[in-house]
């Protein structure tokens, strides 16, 4: 799940464009109803918008009279024709507030705290890359005030990936072929644990990426006993270099599902934990990506995640 932070009038990218299953929760922390005096009228606005700023879905809430007006357009274009629904008791004036839009094949699917109000037919066949929270230039106030955060669910593993498999801890499974630039491997565990393993060997679970030679290319170690996530590398017959680390405090919650992304760049890898950019690490070994390694320390008897993964990778 990937959380954004978006004030009025501002635009966030989607590390990932949204595809079929996935959804986007506008969350509002406070609700405010009484329209706006602007003489251009009251029209605040939750938007999904394709790489080229295409309006794919235009949510446009009207405290005037009561009313959401959904609508897409081309960047250069005329709006289309107006859907509309009521807002028929939706919101609460001072509450929180949550607008959900779900993605089901060629319609957008929206609801407020829960209850489906309306089904869109898509109109511009492009995938939302990024999500706007707008308002009418001359307005003080905004339904959902000053910022919204939006969470972002995706469908995991990608619907079409170039590879994938599943893997057991202690197990190295060597790639197809070499990664190439802006290619992504996805770790996906079903379950996740965050009870500390007793061995006197230190609990240590970590996901790798190797070299044909068997280099540790980049080592990602999620150390439980103090919360960490530890990154690494090292030739296959040296030493390991400094530790790079960072706080994991909040990334995983006990017993529910996992993903670390990895994006290969030319000259570092970008580790998404659950959605969200945690670290980017320079690469130290100039070599390729040819094979995955899930590991524990050897005397451990639990880990981290599942003990099989999924693994898939994405990209071109």
């Amino acid at each position: 799940m990937t959380t954004l932070t978006i004030p009025i009038g501002d635009t966030r990218s989607l590390l990932f464009p949204l595809r079929d299953g996935d959804v986007v929760s506008f969350i509002a922390s406070t609700t405010l109803l009484q329209p706006d005096s602007s003489p251009n009228g009251d029209n605040t606005s939750l938007n999904l918008v394709s790489g080229d700023d295409d309006y794919l879905l235009h949510i446009s809430f009207r405290r005037a009279d009561q009313s959401v007006r959904l609508n897409s357009r081309r960047p250069d274009g005329p709006w289309g024709a107006e859907e509309s629904f009521k807002f028929d008791g939706s919101f609460t004036d001072g509450r929180p507030s949550v607008v959900s839009v779900s993605v089901r094949g060629s319609k957008y699917l929206i609801a407020i705290d829960g209850r489906l109000r309306y089904t869109y037919a898509q109109r511009i066949n492009a995938p939302a890359k990024g999500l706007r929270y707008g308002r009418n230039g001359d307005m003080t106030t905004a339904i959902f005030g000053n910022s919204v955060n939006a969470q972002v669910v995706h469908t995991l593993p990608p619907p079409n990936p170039s590879q994938s498999f599943s893997i057991n801890v202690g197990d190295t499974y060597t790639l197809n072929s070499a990664l190439t630039n802006d290619q992504f491997v996805y770790f996906i565990s079903t379950t996740t644990s965050l009870t500390p393993d007793p061995s006197p060997g230190g609990d240590t679970t970590s996901l790798n990426l190797l070299s044909g030679d068997g280099d540790w290319l980049l080592c990602i170690s999620i150390r439980r006993v103090n919360n960490t996530v530890v990154f690494n590398a090292r030739n296959a017959t040296g030493g390991w270099g400094v530790d790079e680390i960072i706080s994991s405090k909040g990334f995983f919650q006990e017993g529910q599902p996992a993903s670390v992304i990895v994006q290969n760049r030319s000259s570092v890898f970008d580790i998404y934990i659950d959605g969200i950019l945690r670290y980017t690490f320079k690469k130290r070994i100039n070599q390729p990506v040819r094979a995955v390694r899930y590991h524990r320390n050897g005397n451990m008897n639990t880990q981290v995640f599942a003990y099989n993964i999924n693994v898939a990778i994405d990209g071109q």
